[in-house]
């Protein structure tokens, strides 16, 4: 006797019933509400990082322009390039493990449609080309990972000047 195909199949390679392909739908939709709280999350980081570096930004632009007392100028700018960096690096890190998490998601979601009557995020992925066509799609993380690049090289550059001022 012929086997079912794999997404007409219950986990244990037995032919699903209505009662478990209701219940494959309800986790189905739990693990997509799961998905988008974690990019709900992501997004909520990039507001923190991004709040963070303007305001260190404008408190050492007021440093700069009104004096900083006693502290030399380069020992600013040495200190505000290591913080900088730093503050810039965690977000790129951040966003990275957003990025793997939401993967490691979407994979156990493709999965899932495998056993459904219509794979929803796979067609959608389809026609995006799977990201490969910037034209159709520029994949979240590559423009998401920019701002801290550039924020990342903004403080390098002062902790180059910095050390050049020694």
């Amino acid at each position: 006797m012929a086997k079912p195909e794999y997404h007409q199949c219950n986990q244990r390679g037995g032919p699903m019933t209505d009662s478990s392909k209701d219940q494959l739908l309800e986790i189905y939709k739990l693990h997509a509400e799961l998905a988008d709280r974690v990019s709900q999350r992501r997004e909520g980081a990039n507001r923190l990082h991004v709040s963070l570096l303007l305001g260190f930004l404008v408190f050492l632009a007021a440093l700069l322009r009104f004096g900083s007392g006693e502290i030399p100028a380069s020992v600013l700018l040495l200190f505000s390039g290591i913080i900088g960096m730093s503050i810039s690096g965690s977000w790129y890190i951040v966003i990275r493990s957003y990025r793997q998490l939401n993967r490691g998601k979407f994979d156990t979601l493709h999965k899932l449609e495998q056993k459904l009557d219509y794979p929803f995020f796979e067609r959608e992925w389809e026609f995006l080309k799977r990201g490969r066509d910037r034209n159709r799609y520029w994949k979240l993380t590559v423009v998401e990972t920019l701002l801290p690049s550039i924020f990342f090289l903004l403080f390098f550059s002062l902790l180059v000047i910095a050390l050049c001022m020694f």
